[in-house]
């Protein structure tokens, strides 16, 4: 139906795709913006050559730290650096759920964690941070395996487990969200996606679920609100084009519903055409 995940940062050993690198520098003031046209270096035998990429996606994680969506004329490789005006600005860490997009993260991030490494590997603050990463990641992979073999009791349980101990964590919400989307109580989960949405107005992730929650309740035009955040926090993010897409069919907007065609088709082909059956038949799902 639709793409969702929640976005954790790890630095893991990322550090060292920089500490060779004696010869660049580093831009560790350097704030990302929207359509700032970046590049990497690939080298190809004895030829270098550099892969453009576009910034299309700001994001914060957790801890408040900023990364930044890129989308590259060729597939990068992981811990791959990234240059604005032969300095380096970021560190290529994983493609993103959405969409072809990669996610980079500041190289100020990255050496300040190789910094406090360095000066103290024994702190103990560092080392609880890692291990809740760690414990976040596994307990995203739990739920979503459970969902994905549609056993909702054992992923709720997991959720509600972990709200016990962060009631105000943005992600649960938005898996509990998920999950009651997938067992249709769209008005539940849309409860759930608002109180992510509260927590952490920046993801248009979060925005994209409220937006089908609504859009399975028959609350049209308050999807396309929801859609709308969607794709101006992210306006790569294909499931919340066609989410739009499908509430404008629904609101009988065919000109606005076109429009979300005609953008979907540079992101996503498959449902841009998807979408166009749908806008022909008038129809009312919210389902690709």
């Amino acid at each position: 139906m639709f793409s969702f995940c929640c976005l954790a940062l790890s630095h893991n050993s990322s550090s060292q795709d920089f500490s060779g690198m004696q010869s660049v520098e580093f831009n560790t003031e350097y704030t990302p913006s929207i359509g700032e046209k970046i590049y990497i270096v690939k080298e190809e035998g004895k030829t270098v050559k550099k892969i453009p990429g576009t910034i299309n996606g700001i994001k914060k994680n957790r801890d408040n730290s900023t990364y930044f969506l890129v989308e590259f004329s060729e597939t990068p490789s992981q811990g791959a650096p990234v240059f604005l005006d032969s300095k380096v600005i970021a560190m290529v860490y994983r493609q993103s759920a959405t969409g072809d997009l990669y996610e980079a993260i500041p190289v100020r991030v990255v050496l300040d964690f190789a910094k406090n490494l360095k000066i103290s590997p024994s702190d103990t603050k560092t080392l609880k941070s890692n291990s809740q990463e760690k414990a976040a990641e596994d307990e995203t992979s739990e739920i979503k395996k459970y969902i994905e073999s549609r056993d909702y009791d054992k992923a709720v349980k997991i959720i509600q487990e972990g709200l016990k101990q962060e009631p105000d964590n943005p992600h649960l919400h938005a898996w509990l969200g998920v999950v009651m989307l997938e067992k249709g109580n769209a008005k539940e989960a849309a409860a759930e996606f608002k109180k992510a949405v509260a927590v952490e107005p920046s993801n248009a992730d979060f925005y994209n679920g409220l937006g089908y929650a609504q859009l399975s309740a028959g609350s049209f035009a308050d999807a396309a609100s929801s859609f709308r955040e969607a794709v101006k926090l992210n306006p790569k993010h294909a499931d919340a084009h066609y989410g739009l897409g499908t509430a404008y069919v629904n609101l009988g907007d065919t000109k606005l519903a076109t429009k979300e065609y005609t953008i979907l088709k540079d992101i996503n082909g498959k449902m841009a055409d998807s979408l166009f059956d749908l806008i022909l038949r008038g129809g009312s799902s919210g389902t690709k």
